[in-house]
C-alpha cells in the first residue's frame, strides 16, 4: 500500500511539473493588447516593457522573460494565465505587473498594397519608403540613418502579413480622424497609402498615429529592424 501511495504521489508530481513545462510552451505569436500593444513573432517581439525602437530577440528561461539588445534592460517574470492572457512582472519597475490579452481578428480585410514613408530627424529611426503587396513582397528603400541603404526586396511570411491586416482592422484604419491629428514637431513625415479591393484607397499624409493608432507607428517605424532579423540566418 505504501508503494502504491508513493507511485500515486510521483504521478501527480510528474503531471504538475509537466503542466508547468507545457505552460511555458504556450504559443505567443500574435498581437497582445495591454498597457502597450506588443507584437510577437516566433523569436522576436516589440518590447513589452519600454517603448524601445525596434524588434528584439526574446527568450523565456523557466518563468523569466528576457528581451535582448534593447537600450534598457528588459527582464521580468511571465505568468501564463491561459492561452490568451499573460501577466508580466517588470523587475525594473518595482515588480509592476503588466497584463496582456491576445487579440485575434478572424478574416480581416486584406489590402492589395500599402506604401509607408517615414523618418526621424533626430536619427533614432531611419528615413525610408516601403511598398508591400498582397502577397507579402516588400520593396524597401532606406535612406538617411538606415541600415538597409538603397532599394532591397524581402518576402514576408504569412504570419507577418496576417498580423498587418489584423492591425489595420484592430485600429479601424478606415475611420482615421486625420483632421484631429497634427505631426509632432521634429518627428518627420509619416505617410501611409493603402489600396483595398474594389478600388478603395486610404491616404494619410503627414499623419500622427496617436492613441490606438500608435501601434501602427510603432510597428512600421521599426519595420527595418524586423526585416533585418528575418533576413539574418
Amino acid at each position: 500500500m505504501k508503494n502504491l501511495y508513493l507511485l500515486f504521489f510521483s504521478i501527480i508530481l510528474f503531471s504538475c511539473n509537466n503542466g508547468e513545462e507545457e505552460a511555458i510552451k504556450v504559443n505567443l505569436n500574435g498581437i497582445w493588447y495591454g498597457e502597450q500593444t506588443i507584437l510577437i513573432q516566433d523569436s522576436v517581439m516589440t518590447n513589452p516593457f519600454w517603448d524601445s525602437y525596434g524588434f528584439f530577440y526574446y527568450s523565456i528561461k523557466n518563468d523569466t522573460l528576457i528581451v535582448e539588445g534593447s537600450e534598457l534592460e528588459s527582464v521580468g517574470k511571465i505568468d501564463f494565465v491561459d492561452n490568451n492572457h499573460i501577466k508580466i512582472t517588470d523587475f525594473q519597475r518595482d515588480n509592476y505587473i503588466l497584463e496582456f490579452e491576445r487579440i485575434t481578428i478572424s478574416n480581416p480585410r486584406k489590402f492589395d498594397y500599402l506604401i509607408f514613408e517615414s523618418g526621424d530627424v533626430k536619427g533614432r529611426l531611419p528615413f525610408f519608403s516601403m511598398h508591400i503587396d498582397s502577397n507579402g513582397l516588400v520593396t524597401y528603400e532606406g535612406e538617411l540613418y538606415s541600415a538597409l541603404k538603397g532599394k532591397q526586396n524581402f518576402q514576408l511570411d504569412t504570419l507577418t502579413l496576417n498580423q498587418l491586416n489584423q492591425l489595420f482592422e484592430l485600429v479601424d484604419i478606415w475611420n482615421y480622424p486625420e483632421k484631429e491629428f497634427l505631426p509632432v514637431a521634429g518627428s518627420g513625415e509619416i505617410n501611409l497609402t493603402m489600396k483595398y479591393p474594389e478600388h478603395e484607397i486610404i491616404k494619410i499624409e503627414n499623419g500622427l498615429f496617436e492613441g490606438k493608432y500608435f501601434i501602427l507607428q510603432k510597428v512600421f517605424n521599426r519595420f527595418e529592424s524586423l526585416l533585418i532579423k528575418k533576413k539574418s540566418p
